[in-house]
């Protein structure tokens, strides 16, 4: 039966995960950056004018008496300060703007989204097969089974990367973090140009993770110690000679 490789759920969910989270970031940094941020600068300077207002009429006063239009001036600033402004507000520093736009706003947004979404697209694009005849395909492209020269398995158990080898001098990863079956492929084609020093699963003979040193040991288990003749024959007779 042919082995054909698909994309590991997690990277999909990965990829997908941190485009959305990217997008969260980005939009949240436009939201401070074109309302937040000067909503607090607008309400900073109309503190500042209404305190400087304020403090402008009342010391005016004590030299002179303030006209209508002043006295109307002095308690609108008086009533709005009382009314909007519990303490006073926060000025934005001067580099939360520069931090929204380049971090959040063209970091994570501009530039995230799409570096996420084609990370997805390119693990699309790359599919393996390996047939029953032993021809492998990578990416639409067929080798046959001659093709096929050998398998580097050096990074196999420290990466989850082996490449396989063809006649053109190509050398073709394959990760089986990204795509599920690849461990079957390598199995299969480690069998054929390693005999007898990779399992079914693609590990070291006689790994103890490996699923046949499992089912060997859990044969051993089922079968039992076999018992020696020549021990219970001796034993027998010590019993008749004690009898």
């Amino acid at each position: 039966m042919a082995i054909e490789t698909k994309i590991q759920t997690r990277q999909t969910l990965q990829n997908i995960g941190y485009a959305v989270i990217c997008l969260g970031l980005g939009l949240w940094g436009w939201y401070d950056y074109a309302v937040t941020i000067p909503g607090m600068e607008a309400a900073y300077a109309e503190f500042v004018s209404l305190e400087e207002t304020t403090k402008t009429l009342e010391a005016q006063s004590k030299v002179a008496p303030l006209t209508t239009e002043e006295i109307v001036r002095f308690k609108e600033a008086e009533a709005t300060l009382k009314a909007k402004y519990t303490e006073k507000p926060d000025l934005p520093a001067a580099y939360d703007r520069a931090v929204q736009l380049w971090l959040y706003i063209v970091g994570c947004g501009v530039m995230g989204v799409p570096w996420f979404a084609y990370a997805q697209w390119q693990l699309m694009r790359h599919r393996f097969r390996l047939d029953d005849d032993g021809g492998f395909t990578a990416d639409g492209r067929r080798f046959a089974a001659e093709e096929i020269t050998g398998i580097d398995m050096s990074r196999w158990m420290s990466k989850s990367i082996a490449e396989v080898l063809t006649a053109d001098g190509g050398r073709i990863a394959l990760d089986d973090y990204k795509f599920k079956g690849v461990e079957d492929i390598v199995a299969a084609l480690a069998a054929r140009f390693h005999p007898g020093e990779w399992t079914s699963d693609a590990r070291p003979i006689g790994d103890p993770k490996s699923r046949d040193t499992k089912a060997k040991l859990a044969a051993e288990a089922a079968t039992g110690p076999t018992a020696d003749p020549e021990a219970v024959t001796a034993g027998s007779t010590d019993g008749d000679a004690r009898a």
